[in-house]
């Protein structure tokens, strides 16, 4: 399962990195939120809303460091570090290094993001 899992979220960042919003529309559970690395806190609309405005797209995203906690059979936590290129709206290109959280869900067979945060990770 964690192989599975891993697959999903590298998914997730791909539509991303597209502005899929159509991907999330179906991956996000109906009260999903998000808390950005600034601290913000967004819902399901906003999430959606985001990703198809797309206005800072990443270029880039990688992953590594997973850890999969199993909270239940139906639920569980994934963590990792990931590395964006990302071309920031009046700033250029630049390179963030962050921790992402994603709580999944498994709702009619299906495993869906019922929340997600972003952490920025110690300079080195």
């Amino acid at each position: 399962m964690d192989n599975e899992i891993i697959e999903l979220t590298d998914r997730a960042w791909q539509a991303n990195r597209g502005g899929d919003a159509v991907f999330y529309d179906k991956f996000l559970t109906d009260d999903a939120i998000s808390v950005s690395h600034w601290g913000v806190v967004t819902d399901r609309d906003a999430i959606l809303r985001g990703f198809a405005e797309n206005r800072n797209p990443y270029t880039r995203t990688e992953q590594s460091d997973h850890k999969i906690v199993r909270l239940t059979d139906d639920s569980l936590v994934h963590s990792s570090t990931v590395e964006i290129d990302v071309q920031a709206e009046g700033a250029g290109p630049m390179t963030m290094r962050l921790y992402a959280t994603t709580v999944l869900v498994r709702r009619d067979g299906e495993w869906r993001a019922a929340f997600f945060q972003v952490s920025p990770t110690p300079n080195r």
